[in-house]
């Protein structure tokens, strides 16, 4: 009997999304960007608009609190530092090794550094490692792939990482 569930579903589904990214499987339309004839597809980015996103639109919420998450993991650090203490304290007193002291400290642990991965996932997005800028145009782009949803092509010269 299997008595981690939770990692079980982890690894499924992380299985799930390596394979369909190495086999190119794609949940989005099959609308493709057609290049004018004599355009060298080698030549060209295809960039989607970024102000409309998902993700953006959440990273932009979390501004608002991302001035006090330096703030808030430094406190927990600290209360994690005093709990481990604690615990390896109450271990010296008594002389002998008990791993009841350690289970507080273990779960807030863990409790502290998915908070911390979740947080830093959903403010970073995948949008912000995917962020250019096309000469010309002051909108915010990403790249994208050529069967995206509003995906253009642009020569490749246009486009710079910020």
């Amino acid at each position: 009997m299997n008595k981690k569930p939770g990692l079980l579903f982890s690894v499924i589904v992380f299985t799930i999304i390596v394979v369909a990214a190495a086999f190119h499987v794609n949940l989005g339309g099959d609308s493709m960007v057609h290049l004018r004839e004599g355009v060298n597809p080698d030549m060209v980015l295809y960039v989607c608009l970024a102000e409309n996103s998902t993700w953006n639109q959440v990273a932009q919420g979390l501004r608002l609190v991302a001035r006090y998450a330096p703030l808030f993991f430094s406190f927990a650090g600290v209360v994690l530092l005093f709990s481990w203490g604690w615990a390896l304290y109450q271990n010296l007193l008594k002389d002998k090794f008990s791993d009841d002291v350690y289970k507080n400290p273990w779960e807030l642990t863990k409790i502290v550094f998915w908070v911390m991965i979740v947080f830093t996932v959903i403010y970073m997005t995948p949008n912000h490692f995917r962020r250019v800028e096309i000469r010309g145009d002051d909108r915010a782009w990403v790249l994208c792939d050529n069967n995206s949803v509003d995906a253009r092509a642009v020569p490749y010269k246009r486009v710079s990482l910020y």
